[in-house]
């Protein structure tokens, strides 16, 4: 099965030396997205994990959305949370964006970020057929 790279020149560049996503098969693989407006490649809201979560969520959006699906078509995140103790901020604002059948998720606190940064999503997804 042949692996593509999901390059998309509008969206949030990595942060790093790797690659937004992955389509293999008829699935979705993202990276570890983060809330860097794609506009200005700044980070949204330092310190604000509410307003992180819903940048992140529209860019994984905006990557699913370019790569033949949607949010409603992911099945799992994994969440990366800088504190647990902000599990329900960043819980409200994720609701906003899957009100009904949300994806089965997983939630780690992982310490520090740099630069106010409190989280970082990774979905996976199917395409739309």
């Amino acid at each position: 099965m042949k692996a593509e790279v999901i390059k998309i020149d509008d969206g949030p560049k990595p942060g790093g030396w790797y690659s937004q996503g992955f389509k293999v098969g008829n699935l979705i693989y993202t990276a570890g997205i983060t809330a860097v407006d794609p506009n200005t490649n700044k980070l949204v809201a330092p310190g604000d994990i509410s307003e992180q979560t819903r940048q992140i969520l529209r860019n994984i959006k905006l990557i699913l959305e370019r790569s033949g699906s949607d949010l409603s078509h992911i099945f799992k995140t994994m969440v990366f949370v800088a504190d647990i103790d902000k599990f329900e901020e960043f819980n409200s604002a994720y609701e906003e964006f899957f009100p009904e059948n949300p994806p089965a998720r997983s939630t780690m606190q992982i310490g520090k970020f740099n630069g106010g940064m409190e989280i970082e999503i990774e979905a996976i997804a199917t395409i739309i057929e």
